[in-house]
C-alpha cells in the first residue's frame, strides 16, 4: 500500500474509533454516532464502512466492548 493511502487509512480508522468511543461511553446516541460517521471528513471506504453497513459496524463495535 502506498504511503499516502496508508496514512489516509490510519486517519480514517482513528477518527472512526474516536466517534465510536463516544457512543460506547454513552455520550452520543446511535443516530448521532451514525450521523457523525457519515458526515465525518474521512474516507470511510478505506476501512470498509459505507451507508449500507454502518448500522452493523456500530452495533458490532458495542458488542466487543
Amino acid at each position: 500500500m502506498g504511503k499516502v493511502k496508508e496514512w489516509a487509512t490510519e486517519q480514517a480508522q482513528k477518527k472512526c474509533d474516536e466517534i465510536l468511543g463516544h457512543y460506547i461511553q454513552g455520550t452520543n446516541t446511535f443516530e448521532e454516532t451514525k450521523d457523525k460517521l457519515l458526515k465525518a471528513d474521512i474516507n470511510l471506504g478505506l476501512i470498509g464502512i459505507d451507508e449500507n453497513n454502518i448500522d452493523e459496524v456500530i452495533q458490532s463495535q458495542v458488542k466487543k466492548n
